[in-house]
């Protein structure tokens, strides 16, 4: 069963952490913006576009002429996307699963950089990009895989396995996919499946807390929001403990895998 986050628990700092932190997720980001092969003159809606950094490079692809759309739930980082827009793109408050006020078949692209392992019907959310998107359009989008963790979720399940008092906690987000699931999401949206691989990327934290700092301001706050204090301490403490295996010249080096998806609506249907 898929399950909601929270949207309650975001904040100013954990919005100003993920516009300092969330330079992994945009990194990846433009790999996909790569793989969807924005062009100048073009319609681009980014669902999920947090702080806009992803949005703005989109913006600077499409040019003067083109039109890009950020939408994301959290008010308190749709506010910062719109001081980074300075007018180069538009943002606002808004959901994958409604977008009531886009007329059918306006984009030319949509994706989702980071963000449909949050959204609890993922389906209805690929409808709705299939109904803003042109003949011929495109969508992509990345995403946690369900089958292959990143590493520092798989030695926080180790610890908290151990744990009976913690199993509850959140780690990672309620709705990862694999890419079987990715490609039969797509395909009963109606998409043409282009590229489905997951790619691995090598992370380096200074230290345990710019992990866990990171992990909470990916999640908006919903990373271990569970846990009482005291456990959350003592859970970071053995983390901080098990992760010294990992820790190399770069700081502690942990990998991230991420899916990348993307298809292409048929011109004709």
């Amino acid at each position: 069963m898929s399950k909601a986050p929270s949207l309650q628990l975001d904040s100013a700092d954990l919005a100003n952490e993920y516009d300092r932190l969330g330079i992994r997720q945009f990194n990846h980001g433009l790999q996909l913006l790569d793989a969807l092969g924005l062009r100048e003159g073009e319609r681009v809606l980014d669902i999920g576009c947090g702080t806009g950094r992803l949005t703005e490079s989109a913006a600077q692809r499409v040019g003067g002429h083109g039109e890009v759309l950020g939408l994301d739930p959290l008010p308190l980082r749709v506010e910062r996307a719109l001081q980074r827009a300075q007018g180069r793109f538009a943002a606002r408050v808004g959901r994958a699963e409604e977008l009531p006020d886009i007329a059918d078949g306006h984009f030319d692209v949509v994706y989702l950089n980071s963000v449909i392992h949050w959204i609890p019907d993922q389906q209805k959310a690929l409808r709705e990009a299939w109904r803003v998107l042109k003949p011929g359009g495109r969508i992509g989008f990345t995403t946690m895989p369900e089958d292959v963790p990143h590493d520092l979720h798989r030695v926080l399940h180790a610890l908290i396995a151990d744990d009976p008092t913690s199993q509850h906690a959140e780690v990672g987000a309620p709705n990862k996919l694999t890419r079987e699931r990715a490609s039969n999401l797509l395909s009963s949206a109606g998409f043409n499946v282009t590229l489905n691989e997951i790619r691995e990327f090598d992370d380096a934290f200074e230290s345990v807390d710019e992990a866990l700092a990171f992990s909470r301001a990916s999640s908006f706050g919903n990373f271990l929001s569970s846990l009482p204090a005291p456990q959350t301490a003592r859970l970071r403490d053995r983390l901080a403990a098990a992760l010294e295996a990992h820790r190399g010249p770069r700081g502690l080096q942990l990998k991230r895998r991420m899916i990348f998806a993307t298809a292409r609506k048929p011109l004709a249907h």
